[in-house]
């Protein structure tokens, strides 16, 4: 079985490995234009860099793109010492704006995205393998539409002849760091009973779950990207890329430098995108028919809550705030970045084992 978290900066894949051990690999969600000349398809498999062809076009892809983004300009390979050069586009494109496929080049998004998917992935290991993939909630500051990219990529997995399943991102914070709560019929442990947020690139996805039953899940719009945006307007002279980059590397969140605008700016969309975040999922929790009592775990993940300082920053947003819910624990999720991706291969290996005991028989190995 294998796990794949589609998100709008990275990709990543879950599988196991032939320890049983949860192993994980990434690839940047990303890709740039080559000019297209006579040799360029020469230069790119002369140089191993992963591309798709998409009409006259050819699109390099992932961390090559980035690589390439740096250099601008490569030598080829070849023997007439060519070159391949990056048309002059401005900053790395993406295949996913906002946690969903890029509608305003609908094609090229879905060209692009299927190929690094199908790369990530690779084929099945057997007839059938289970794959779990996630979804946004649906957006509750924005119009996005979910289903036609839920639908897109389901169907494109299927193809490459796996047995697809898809749950909300958030959910699957929840099968990877099984908060728990007490039940306040039993008074006993109530496992897989939380509330999580992932905070990525695109979007924050909130989840909240009682004893593995969904009672609320959505998506927010106000994320990384948004951040990003927004501190570059009241930064002063500084792109978004590079302001991107800055966060990335060097911000830290339990250290601003109040004399250093950008700072400061990434520090107060940071609250406000908390801040927006928990008072959402407050509003939908109050419109609960059955309330819940029982203090309840947060967890936190994804990589725009990978900067330092981001746990005690959301626990000082939390105390500010009046919420109809009672908070257990807060805790960072182990590894943030691929928190989504083990959580789907939790689902993953669930399904299976249910298939298995149901004596699927499409799940028999292939020779």
């Amino acid at each position: 079985m294998k796990s794949i978290d589609i998100g709008t900066m990275f990709l990543v894949k879950g599988e196991l490995d032939k320890n049983k051990h949860a192993t994980f690999t990434s690839e940047r969600n990303c890709f740039l234009q080559a000019v297209t000349t006579d040799d360029t398809e020469q230069t790119l498999n002369e140089n191993k860099w992963t591309y798709v062809k998409h009409g006259d076009n050819f699109y390099i892809l992932g961390e090559d793109a980035i690589k390439l983004r740096n250099l601008l300009t490569m030598k080829s390979s070849s023997k007439d010492g060519s070159k391949i050069v990056v048309t002059d586009i401005g900053d790395l494109r993406r295949p996913m704006k906002d946690g969903v496929l890029n509608t305003g080049e609908e094609k090229l998004s879905i060209a692009i995205i299927q190929k690094i998917i199908a790369n990530l992935v690779g084929p099945p290991a057997y007839a059938n393998e289970v794959l779990v993939f996630c979804a946004p909630g649906d957006a509750v500051d924005k119009s996005l539409n979910v289903k036609f990219h839920k639908s897109i990529l389901t169907n494109f997995l299927k193809t490459l002849g796996y047995r697809v399943e898809c749950i909300p991102e958030a959910e699957a914070i929840i099968w990877s760091e099984r908060p728990v709560a007490t039940d306040p019929e039993t008074g006993e442990e109530a496992p897989f009973s939380g509330i999580s947020f992932s905070f990525g690139a695109g979007m924050c996805n909130v989840h909240f779950s009682f004893k593995k039953i969904p009672l609320i899940s959505f998506s927010i719009a106000q994320s990384g990207d948004w951040i990003d945006r927004e501190a570059a307007k009241v930064a002063g002279d500084i792109e978004v890329p590079a302001l991107t980059r800055f966060k990335e590397t060097k911000f830290d969140l339990s250290k601003i430098d109040s004399g250093d605008m950008k700072q400061v700016a990434l520090e107060f969309f940071y609250q406000e995108m908390i801040k927006h975040a928990l008072n959402n999922f407050a509003d939908k929790f109050s419109k609960l028919e059955n309330k819940i009592d029982s203090p309840l775990e947060i967890v936190v993940a994804g990589g725009t809550a990978s900067v330092p300082g981001f746990l005690d920053q959301f626990k000082q947003v939390l105390s500010g705030l009046e919420l109809p819910f009672k908070v257990k624990s807060v805790k960072m999720a182990e590894s943030p970045l691929y928190t989504v991706a083990n959580g789907l291969l939790v689902k993953a290996m669930a399904t299976e084992a249910k298939l298995q005991k149901d004596g699927d028989k499409l799940l028999e190995k292939v020779e």
